[in-house]
C-alpha cells in the first residue's frame, strides 16, 4: 500500500501530482484507453477526443468509411427497375472494383435506363478500356451512340462486335440500324434479312424490317414481318401497335382496330397505342376485309426459309470513316 504526503511550500504541486500518477499506474488503476471496434459495417467510427492544454474538450468526428456495395446488391436493384438507384450503386461498385468490366457495363445500362445516355456512353467506354472484346458493351454502346446521333462511331463498334460474334443475329440487326441512320436503306434491308437467316425468331429484326419498309412507303411489304413478330410475341404492345399502323395504311381498318386493342390490352399505359385506338374507335368501316394476319405471318416465315436455303450474298462492312 502506498503512502502519500501532502505537499508543503517546499514541494511544488506538480511534483505531488506526478507521484500520484505513478502510484495509480503501479496499482493498475487509472482511466482505461479507448477501445476501437473492429466492426465498421453498420456504425461510424468513434469520435476522437482531443483535450487541449488549458482549454475545453473538443470532439473531432472521424471520417465515415463508405459502405461497400456488392455487384449482386446493385444488380438486384437494377432488376427491380430502380435504375437511378442502381446507377448510384454501380458507380460506387466501380470505384472499389475498377478492373471489373461488367461493373462498368451495368453502370452503362443503368445510366441509359435512367435517362443519361452521355453517362452511359462513358461507362461503356470504361468497360471497353478494361476489356476491348466485351461484346455486350460494344453492342449497347452502339445503341447509345445511335441515340446520340453518332452513327459513324456506332458503326465501328458494331463491326468489331460482328468480328467477335459471327453467329448471333444481334450485330447484324444493329448494323442494319446503323445503315438505316446513314441513309443506306437497301443495305439495311439486306442486313435485316441476313439477321433473320441466322435467327428465324429474331422478333426485333422483323419489327425493324417492317418499320423500314414503312419508312420507304411500302406498308404492304411491312405486313409480313410485323404479322410474324406478333405471332411469335403477341403480348408486345409495340409489335401490335406497329402492325395496326400498317393494317390501317393498307386499308384493313377493322383488323387495325383489333391490333390496337391488343396493344392497349398488353399495356394500357402505352400512349401511342391508346391514341391510335381512340382515333379509330369511331371510324366506321366495312366488315373484316378478309386478310388473315396468321396467313401473312406464315408467308413471311416461308420467305425467311427460302432466304436460308438460298443465302443472300454477304454484305461487306460499310466504310467506317465519315463520308465526304
Amino acid at each position: 500500500m502506498f503512502r502519500f504526503t501532502l505537499f508543503t511550500p517546499s514541494r511544488p504541486p506538480w511534483v505531488t501530482g506526478a507521484l500520484i500518477s505513478l502510484a495509480l499506474a503501479a496499482c493498475g488503476g487509472g482511466k482505461p484507453k479507448d477501445v476501437v471496434s473492429t466492426d465498421q459495417s453498420h456504425r461510424p467510427a468513434p469520435a476522437v477526443q482531443v483535450t487541449p492544454v488549458g482549454g475545453p474538450v473538443t470532439r473531432v468526428p472521424a471520417p465515415e468509411v463508405p459502405r461497400v456495395v456488392s455487384y449482386e446488391e446493385a444488380e438486384s436493384v437494377y432488376q427491380a427497375g430502380k435504375y437511378a438507384e442502381a446507377k448510384q450503386l454501380f458507380a460506387r461498385y466501380t470505384e472499389s472494383k475498377p478492373e471489373n468490366a461488367w461493373g462498368h457495363y451495368m453502370l452503362g445500362l443503368a445510366s441509359w435506363k435512367s435517362g443519361d445516355p452521355a453517362g452511359a456512353e462513358r461507362a461503356f467506354g470504361r468497360a471497353l478500356a478494361q476489356d476491348p472484346q466485351h461484346v455486350k458493351s460494344l453492342l449497347n454502346s452502339s445503341r447509345v451512340l445511335l441515340e446520340l446521333g453518332r452513327a459513324h462511331e456506332a458503326l465501328e463498334r458494331v463491326n468489331t462486335a460482328r468480328t467477335l460474334d459471327s453467329t448471333s443475329s444481334e450485330p447484324l440487326r444493329l448494323l442494319a440500324r446503323v445503315q438505316q441512320q446513314l441513309g443506306q436503306l437497301d443495305s439495311a434491308v439486306t442486313s435485316y434479312r441476313r439477321a433473320l437467316i441466322l435467327d428465324q425468331q429474331d422478333v426485333w429484326a422483323m419489327n425493324n424490317l417492317g418499320m423500314l419498309y414503312l419508312e420507304q412507303k411500302q406498308p404492304e411489304l411491312a405486313l409480313g414481318p410485323l404479322a410474324r413478330a406478333v405471332e411469335l410475341k403477341p403480348t408486345s404492345p409495340v409489335f401490335q401497335n406497329n402492325l395496326g399502323i400498317v393494317l390501317e395504311l393498307t386499308g384493313h381498318l377493322n383488323e387495325a382496330k383489333l391490333a390496337y386493342a391488343a396493344a392497349v390490352q398488353a399495356d394500357s399505359g402505352y400512349a401511342k397505342a391508346v391514341t391510335n385506338a381512340k382515333r379509330t374507335a369511331e371510324i366506321v368501316a366495312s366488315p373484316l376485309s378478309g386478310i388473315s394476319v396468321k396467313e401473312q405471318a406464315e408467308l413471311f416465315r416461308q420467305s425467311v426459309r427460302m432466304w436460308k436455303e438460298s443465302p443472300i450474298a454477304p454484305t461487306p462492312p460499310p466504310p467506317a470513316g465519315r463520308e465526304g
